[in-house]
Parts: C-alpha cells; sequence; structure tokens
C-alpha cells in the first residue's frame, strides 16, 4: 500500500477497504509492503525532533536527548509497533467467532495496520515537537483511526452493520488494554537503563 493508497483510505474508507479486502495481501506482504515504512514513521520523526529541534516547556530553555538515549529509545519503539499489531490481530481474530466471522489473521493484520494509518501519518509532526499541537493532532488521528476500524470491521470481517459496531467497539477495549500494557513494559524499560538521556 504506497502513501497515496494511505491518503484514500482516509477520504475514501469504504472503496479503499473494499480494494483491501479483495485483494488480501497476506501477512508477509503487509509488513513488507506498508507496516515496516509507515510504523517508522513516527519513530524517526520522534528521533530527529528528541535530538535536532527539541522541545520547550514552561521554563523556556530547550530540551533535547542524547543521539545514543534517542536512537535506543525510537528503536525500541519501532520493534513495539510491530509486535503490537501482531498482537492485536490474534485478538482481533480470537474475538471473531463471538461476532460470527471467521477471518484469517492476514484479514486481522490488514485492519489492524491499515486502521492505524492515521496514527502513523500525523507521526511526522515529530519531527517538530510542540507539545499542545502534537498533543490536539494526535486527537484527530485517533478519531480517524477509529472511524477507520469501524468502517473497515463489516467488510473485512465479512459480517453486518450492526455486528460490526459491536465487534468494533470489541477491538478498541482490547487496544486500550494493550496501550496500558505496553505503558507498563515502558515503565519496566527506563527502570532498566533505557530511560531517556537529556544532553545538559
Amino acid at each position: 500500500m504506497s502513501l497515496m493508497n494511505a491518503v484514500s483510505l482516509l477520504y475514501n474508507p469504504a472503496e479503499e477497504w473494499k480494494k483491501i479486502g479483495a485483494k488480501n495481501p497476506g501477512i508477509l506482504n503487509t509488513y513488507l509492503g506498508y507496516l515496516i515504512f509507515f510504523a517508522a514513521i513516527p519513530p524517526v520523526s520522534a528521533f530527529i525532533g528528541s535530538t535536532y529541534v527539541g522541545w520547550t516547556i514552561g521554563d523556556g530553555e530547550t530540551h533535547k536527548l542524547t543521539v545514543e538515549s534517542a536512537m535506543k529509545l525510537s528503536i525500541i519503539a519501532y520493534f513495539a509497533i510491530l509486535a503490537a499489531v501482531l498482537v492485536l490481530s490474534a485478538f482481533v481474530q480470537w474475538m471473531a467467532k463471538t461476532y460470527g466471522a471467521k477471518p484469517s489473521l492476514s484479514d486481522c493484520v490488514n485492519l489492524t495496520a491499515y486502521s492505524c494509518s492515521p496514527l502513523f501519518l500525523v507521526g511526522l509532526l515529530g519531527v517538530f515537537p510542540i507539545l499542545w499541537l502534537n498533543m490536539l493532532t494526535s486527537i484527530v488521528a485517533i478519531a480517524m483511526a477509529v472511524n477507520l476500524l469501524y468502517k473497515g470491521v463489516p467488510t473485512l470481517m465479512n459480517i453486518n452493520e450492526e455486528k460490526g459496531f459491536l465487534f468494533a467497539s470489541s477491538i478498541l477495549t482490547v487496544c486500550m488494554v494493550v496501550l496500558v500494557g505496553m505503558l507498563a513494559i515502558t515503565i519496566i524499560f527506563w527502570g532498566s537503563g533505557f530511560s531517556p538521556i537529556f544532553i545538559s
């Protein structure tokens, strides 16, 4: 899936979900053709923003991370994104039978990965870490990702709109659990010597 396809998914999701469902790319194709590039956008942008641009908070001073520290954190974040997509997809497939769907794992990976497109694209703003702007745009991106999920579930899972709504709501619940789990893992990593190191 190219950048243009990702953009068209944002403004014409119904048609794009049909194309994705019809093409049904396998897990390897989704990862190699789409996810490994798009999942890199937030970590790479955050690396550039945190090391070369920096951010300012109440004290008016610009804060930056060391290159080594930012590199380690960006690599960990990148692989965490790739792993989280697969873990979430496995949960989606496990829950599917409750709603009368029988998707393959590749269907679930496609749903999860492509629903995250707005979150990957908004990661570009990490190059310029203006906290209030990043927060506002992230909220918009989350809303768009949720919209994509609700529109994609009935198409890719091959179920009706009512079941699709309930299924998508269950997926959102699992997403929040996965997010809490990732935050807990982050705390463990920070306590193990992977915490950010600021330039003094």
